[in-house]
């Protein structure tokens, strides 16, 4: 080979190890600095919106447990024996506008988000880099959950109680 076409390999490389090296400062960047209010860049979060509570309900960041309510336990982790009251849209996630926020480097701004159908309760990552498990398994796609079952995101650990 020439010396002309080894010299322009080795430009080319270097060009696409930068790029490679930007688009990873680009998604680290997203995932540790969420804005509040910024949805732009977590696919199905567009239309994610923390549930808004009225000034006359109780704060659902509170320990303890509801009477006769689907809640979520936190079992394992940053917070362990908070609890939160399902109901609504629940977003847990690091991020200050999260309904559940949790206190955890492996989780991202807004993970996953809980919704209930006319069946039962769903939850959805949202585009998360570590992803949301529920029992032992990576979901891709929006997954139904019920009484026991175990989701985790990052390395908090959360309990679906239902009465």
């Amino acid at each position: 080979m020439s010396g002309l076409l080894i010299g322009g390999l080795k430009i080319a490389f270097v060009a696409l190890l930068w790029l490679f090296i930007a688009l990873v400062a680009v998604v680290v960047r997203r995932d540790l600095f969420v804005v509040a209010g910024d949805t732009s860049s977590m696919g199905e979060a567009k239309t994610a919106r923390p549930a808004t509570h009225s000034s006359a309900a109780p704060n659902p960041k509170r320990r303890g447990r509801a009477a006769q309510r689907s809640q979520l336990v936190v079992i394992d982790g940053a917070g362990k024996g908070d609890t939160i009251p399902l109901r609504g849209e629940i977003v847990v996630g690091r991020a200050t506008d999260a309904t559940l926020d949790i206190n955890d480097d492996y989780a991202s701004g807004h993970h996953a988000r809980f919704y209930r159908d006319d069946q039962s309760w769903i939850v959805a990552d949202l585009g998360s880099t570590n992803g949301t498990i529920v029992n032992g398994m990576r979901i891709a796609r929006p997954t139904r959950v019920g009484d026991g079952d175990i989701v985790k995101i990052g390395r908090t650990n959360l309990k679906v109680v239902e009465p």
